[in-house]
């Protein structure tokens, strides 16, 4: 059974949502994000440190985004080849062929390939993906983003348990059941 941990650490900004509860109480709560640990070293070719950044690039894990998405500062280093482009079926709107994130709004082709997860202890998980590679010149600067379906969790359990040893106070991570 293949297992990975997944990370929680806190938003690149490190943004914190301060507020006043009932009573008088000042609190906190810091923004998190949940981080995968990516190799796409096989897919990229060498040039440089693009290259090396494309190669293991920051990734989260977004429970709200339906597929996968590569900004193209990722993609565009990798080998030709390396992704199986899945042209749009002529019944899809073309009011979905653009995705909105990172304060804008972009094209995207659809394509599929290989993704190994690892963590801190060295394990591994090999999944194929369905991604939306976006065509944003450059501009897209947010990590890549796994998403739920399209070969993430497809038959897999994305699991969080209380772990007060953990940061945050929760482990997580991806199982093969």
């Amino acid at each position: 059974m293949a297992r990975v941990r997944l990370y929680l650490m806190p938003a690149a900004n490190n943004t914190v949502f301060r507020f006043v509860r009932p009573g008088g109480q000042r609190d906190s709560i810091p923004a998190l994000r949940l981080r995968a640990l990516v190799s796409l070293i096989a897919h990229v070719r060498p040039g440089g440190p693009a290259s090396a950044r494309a190669g293991l690039p920051e990734c989260i894990v977004d429970t709200g985004s339906h597929l996968t998405v590569i900004p193209e500062y990722i993609w565009r280093h990798f080998y030709p080849g390396a992704v199986t482009p899945l042209p749009f079926d002529s019944a899809m709107s073309h009011v979905q062929r653009s995705v909105s994130l990172g304060g804008g709004t972009f094209p995207y082709e659809l394509g599929e390939l290989a993704v190994q997860l690892t963590d801190y202890s060295h394990r591994t998980m090999d999944l194929r993906v369905v991604a939306q590679l976006t065509h944003d010149n450059g501009v897209l600067t947010i990590p890549m983003v796994l998403g739920l379906s399209g070969g993430v969790t497809d038959g897999r359990v994305l699991r969080a348990e209380p772990d007060p040893s953990a940061p945050f106070g929760q482990a997580w991570s991806l199982e093969d059941p």
